[in-house]
């Protein structure tokens, strides 16, 4: 016997299923809207039973207490598949027993299929810790240089506090990750900068960081009113102008010595693409074209094709720079024209290989470790040429010239009088 309790139609349910005799093997049940359908497997056959719902109730007997049962058609296919012993199989009673009244939805479809219940996942909030913040940071500064200061400052701020969900750093400490990064730094450029590193990720992760756009939006006007008063103040001679530009022709001469003298003996340090010839063909690209930033330079590849539009490259059959990934990249790639042939002969040297790695060979993981390379082998910062060079332009009036240091250098003629035009006061 196989009995059956709460047998619903409209929510496709069965409460329980209870079944008796030890040579039922298996029983396969499917319930839908319309129909419920029964499978057994016994020893010697197997049984299938098709029973369809109908919208009329009969009161019966259960137990000596009334009970009102849906009367359903008993059976509309009954199919006896194959009979291992070919003696007839009558399937057991099956008792559908229904303990109250259930108003049922009528409709026409009988051959409705069974479809499994798929339960609604509940979201689990993603912790993020600082691998993770990373990665999503990664996704939304595509610069290098500017990817590598902003982890650099949320890593500081992460390792200081000690909570391991970004989130919920963020949204508890703000005060006191301000707190924090304005008594690290006493110049207002760097804690504007620091600041801003921070709120970065504040906004990446869609949390509200009022604050920090209050303290940033105070070093922003702080910043330019002490450059605003400092402008004069930071004024130097031409002289020393020209001074720091015959410091750097002075080294190209004496690079350019030791290349030479080099290709005499064994033309190792031409052909290996050494270190010497690496600085010597920056200088060369400086002094002649203007001082591109070091985030431009650090990736460039010599190449003698066309490379993707993701990467920095000077292609030696075409004679130009082709600089894509720039702070002003937004206006598009920045191409300069090299019509210095015997840089170009020294470039040819290199191709495939990078502009300028350190001593192992390798790139310059950031823009940081470049200047501080470049300070320690020259003596002078890079930017202190790029100052020189951009006064000594402006001193000439050329307009040409000031145009095309506009172009390469990456900055507006007022940018250039802001903060590079330092070398412009009579002795």
């Amino acid at each position: 016997m196989i009995k059956i309790t709460n047998l619903n139609f409209q929510n496709q349910t069965i409460e329980n299923i209870e079944v008796n005799g030890e040579d039922i093997h298996n029983v396969e049940l499917q319930l839908t809207k319309t129909k419920f359908k029964i499978v057994i497997k016994k020893k010697d056959a197997i049984i299938k039973k098709v029973i369809k719902k109908k919208d009329i109730t009969h009161e019966i007997v259960v137990d000596d207490k009334p009970v009102v049962m849906e009367v359903i058609e008993e059976v509309i296919e009954e199919v006896i598949e194959e009979v291992i012993k070919e003696e007839p199989v009558v399937m057991e009673d099956i008792q559908v027993i229904k303990e109250e009244p259930v108003v049922m939805e009528e409709t026409n479809e009988i051959n409705e299929i069974l479809e499994p219940v798929v339960m609604e996942e509940i979201p689990v909030m993603e912790e993020i810790n600082l691998e993770r913040m990373k990665e999503i940071l990664k996704q939304h500064i595509p610069k290098t240089n500017t990817l590598e200061s902003y982890v650099r400052t949320i890593k500081d701020v992460y390792n200081h506090f000690k909570i391991t969900d970004m989130k919920v750093l963020l949204t508890t400490k703000e005060k006191d990750i301000i707190d924090y990064i304005e008594s690290q730094y006493t110049n207002n450029s760097t804690i504007k900068s620091k600041l801003c590193s921070v709120y970065k990720a504040y906004k990446i992760l869609n949390i509200s960081g009022d604050l920090f756009k209050q303290r940033i939006d105070f070093y922003a006007t702080k910043q330019t009113i002490i450059q605003d008063e400092n402008k004069e103040q930071n004024k130097r001679t031409i002289e020393e102008g020209n001074e720091v530009i015959e410091h750097f022709n002075n080294h190209i001469k004496e690079l350019g010595t030791n290349i030479q003298n080099d290709m005499i003996e064994n033309n190792d340090s031409l052909n290996n693409w050494g270190h010497e010839v690496q600085l010597y063909v920056l200088l060369k690209i400086y002094m002649t074209y203007g001082v591109l930033r070091p985030g431009e330079i650090l990736n460039c590849l010599i190449s003698d094709c066309e490379c993707d539009d993701n990467t920095n490259y000077i292609n030696v059959n075409t004679k130009q720079i082709v600089i894509n990934n720039h702070k002003n990249d937004r206006k598009g790639k920045k191409v300069i024209d090299i019509d210095d042939r015997k840089l170009l002969g020294i470039l040819r040297k290199g191709v495939g290989r990078y502009l300028i790695t350190n001593n192992q060979g390798d790139l310059y993981q950031s823009s940081s470790a470049f200047s501080k390379v470049f300070m320690k082998y020259f003596g002078k910062n890079v930017y202190d040429l790029r100052k020189a060079i951009s006064s000594k332009c402006i001193a000439k009036g050329d307009v040409e010239q000031i145009k095309k240091l506009e172009h390469n250098q990456g900055h507006s003629i007022q940018v250039v009088l802001d903060y590079y035009n330092v070398y412009n006061k009579s002795s």
